[in-house]
């Protein structure tokens, strides 16, 4: 029973960041189903669980998404999902987490200071589509960098919310293929996965509700803020 609350409540949290930022969920969701299952069940639940939020926030911002540079991302975003998926069977999880983390940890910060910035480009987002799809395959944490890559398109925060998730949608659910081929998924892991989807969900609806009105450059600097937390907080659960 403390389980399930547990992981309801994180996954409402999970919801609720994702929601707001973009990204974020995987980092909540990880460290807490790795507690519980550890990280080779974790990440492909994960994956099921991401994949009914950003369905969500892809439907809610619908009319907002730009799909032809949500089409442009995910030309090298698909089959480096599938390579990274592959990936996962065979790299040492824990090692690659805490890189990533790091990584993550010191863009934030760049961000932040304004010292660096992704140049609004097509090669910004090929290149970003391909680095997120090789990371969401191999351990389900490629919405920093997706959301990254989605932000130098200026876009509100709903259009850039919707625009990524939809992204995101289309490469979860190559990702699940991909599981599927190499049996990383049983009907446990759907069904778990799919109870904290919901989760996540009435999450994002709550968030969704009031990030109409937030200002894109403070909105930037929340999004570098969540990124350094979120990072910190994965280093140190794997």
């Amino acid at each position: 029973m403390l389980e399930e609350i547990i992981l309801t409540a994180a996954g409402f949290a999970a919801g609720l960041l994702s929601g707001t930022v973009g990204f974020g969920g995987g980092m909540i969701l990880l460290p807490a189903m790795t507690s519980f299952y550890g990280i080779e069940v974790a990440v492909p639940m994960s994956t099921v669980s991401q994949l009914l939020s950003n369905i969500f926030r892809s439907c809610a911002g619908f009319r907002s998404i730009r799909w032809r540079k949500v089409g442009f991302f995910l030309i090298l975003a698909l089959p480096l999902t599938v390579l990274g998926a592959y990936g996962f069977v065979t790299v040492p999880k824990v090692l690659m987490t805490r890189i990533l983390c790091v990584l993550l940890i010191v863009f934030a910060l760049l961000e932040m200071t304004d010292r660096f910035r992704l140049p609004g480009s097509r090669w910004t987002m090929l290149i970003g589509g391909g680095i997120s799809g090789g990371i969401n395959g191999l351990l389900s944490l490629s919405g920093p960098i997706s959301s990254a890559v989605f932000l130098t398109l200026g876009l509100s925060p709903v259009a850039y919310i919707a625009s990524e998730a939809a992204a995101a949608t289309v490469m979860h659910i190559v990702q699940l293929a991909a599981y599927g081929g190499f049996n990383l998924l049983s009907a446990r892991i759907m069904t778990e996965g799919a109870y904290m989807g919901l989760a996540m969900v009435a999450g994002n609806w709550i968030a969704m509700k009031y990030i109409k009105t937030i200002k894109r450059k403070i909105y930037r600097r929340i999004v570098a803020l969540v990124m350094t937390a979120c990072s910190i907080w994965l280093f140190l659960s794997v």
